[in-house]
């Protein structure tokens, strides 16, 4: 199922946390480490936003910021766009996802 026939919540990716994530077309496969709920800042938003975080190990190389097709190790393909995240840690990239 694609995000093109639902509308993507909180809810669809908590269970998917600590699932490796395979994004189509690169040679990356990042494990989504957390999923972050904020809280509706207009009230007329469709969806409380939220963040997917995906935490690989540090690499010479980073995934370039853009949409990507999302496989889900035994779960649902969805498109999202992804970006690199400034991570502090040396021996780790985060990758963000921003929903709001």
């Amino acid at each position: 199922m694609s995000d093109d026939e639902i509308f993507l919540e909180y809810h669809h990716f908590e269970p998917l946390v600590g699932k490796v994530v395979r994004f189509k077309g690169t040679r990356f496969a990042i494990p989504l480490s957390k999923v972050i709920k904020g809280q509706k800042f207009i009230s007329t938003a469709k969806r409380d936003p939220f963040i997917l975080i995906f935490t690989a190990p540090k690499e010479r190389e980073y995934m370039p910021e853009g949409f990507y097709e999302c496989e889900f190790e035994d779960g649902p393909t969805y498109n999202i766009y992804v970006a690199p995240a400034h991570t502090p840690e040396p021996a780790v990239q985060d990758y963000q996802a921003i929903f709001s």
